[in-house]
């Protein structure tokens, strides 16, 4: 093995004792020459860290960083920070990834000199054993090297784009030159980093080939059953993505602006912030988010954002519902 790895793989732990030989067997089948495992236990209190040593002599290269639990976002920078690979990519130690995922994303950075290279992927719902691709299949088809902000457009312009980072490697030099991180304690924070990634990027390249099962289960904190509390940090932590999605699109001004997507996002989120408030019990408690949603500023954001009629017509009838929420 060089002394400098090709991928750096970087992926948090919590409590995934369950999981991690899954993780490990994936990994092991990528048969990867040249990469370096590191592994950040986020302050797990099952037996994870028994599971990582017993698969640490059968894997090459594996680093095993402690902290106490500060979540996905630090414990995904903890690993960045020490990374040495040319690449970098940032699995889900809970899903599944296929043999070859990590040599055909590597064949496609290196031979065009990527700044990201991504593939498709597959949702699988526990519950009912239902599946789909994440990228649909009629809508995005394999690319050849785009600009970053081209493939950003196709890619929400199919409305289905979720922001993930483990369908993607990127090149190490191409984070560290934009400072990149993680933003802490923000669940979701794939999506302000998938787009500022993205609108940077310059050269990207996307192959339809589905190499990984993004289980949706019981366990996964952003599947389990709301109540007023969990909707009102939902709440907060989507009104922190907006503010960020719009300090982006003033970022990368120029290349935004011709890409309405960029746009449709906020908005498109925002209804989801007011979906959220509605599903709330407690009145006062409701009230009072409704407060903060128009004293921060959130409802001028995502009006000034949705430029869709259609969207403004939505946006216009439930503006009338919350400010009656606020004046009972």
């Amino acid at each position: 093995m060089s002394q400098t790895p090709l991928l750096s793989i970087v992926a948090a732990v919590y409590n995934g004792e369950k999981f991690l030989a899954q993780f490990f067997e994936c990994l092991e089948q990528q048969q990867l020459e040249s990469y370096e495992l590191i592994l950040v236990n986020d302050g797990s209190t099952d037996n994870s860290l028994a599971v990582i040593t017993e698969w640490q002599n059968r894997l090459q290269n594996v680093k095993v960083l402690e902290q106490e639990n500060q979540g996905v976002s630090v414990a995904r920078n903890t690993g960045l920070a020490v990374a040495t690979g040319q690449y970098l990519a940032f699995p889900d130690i809970d899903d599944k990834l296929y043999p070859g995922m990590y040599a055909t994303l590597l064949a496609m950075a290196e031979k065009e000199h990527l700044d990201v290279a991504t593939c498709n992927g597959t949702y699988v719902y526990e519950k009912n054993k239902e599946s789909h691709p994440i990228f649909p299949l009629d809508r995005l088809q394999s690319t050849g090297v785009l600009p970053g902000h081209v493939w950003l457009k196709q890619a929400l312009d199919s409305r289905k784009f979720l922001h993930v980072t483990w369908l993607n490697i990127y090149r190490h030099d191409f984070i560290k030159q934009h400072h990149f991180h993680f933003e802490p304690g923000l669940r979701h924070q794939d999506i302000p980093w998938t787009t500022e990634a993205l609108l940077a990027a310059e050269r990207v390249q996307y192959t339809s080939e589905q190499f990984y099962d993004y289980y949706i289960h019981s366990e996964s904190v952003s599947h389990k059953p709301d109540n007023d509390d969990t909707l009102i940090r939902s709440a907060h932590h989507y009104m922190k993505i907006l503010e960020m999605l719009s300090a982006i699109n003033l970022r990368y001004a120029d290349k935004v602006r011709h890409i309405p997507a960029c746009r449709w996002q906020i908005a498109k989120e925002g209804l989801g912030i007011i979906h959220t408030i509605d599903e709330m019990k407690d009145l006062d408690k409701q009230k009072a988010l409704v407060h903060e949603f128009f004293d921060r500023g959130i409802w001028q954001l995502i009006w000034r954002n949705a430029e869709d009629l259609r969207l403004r017509w939505r946006l216009g009838r439930r503006f009338f519902r919350l400010k009656r929420k606020i004046s009972r």
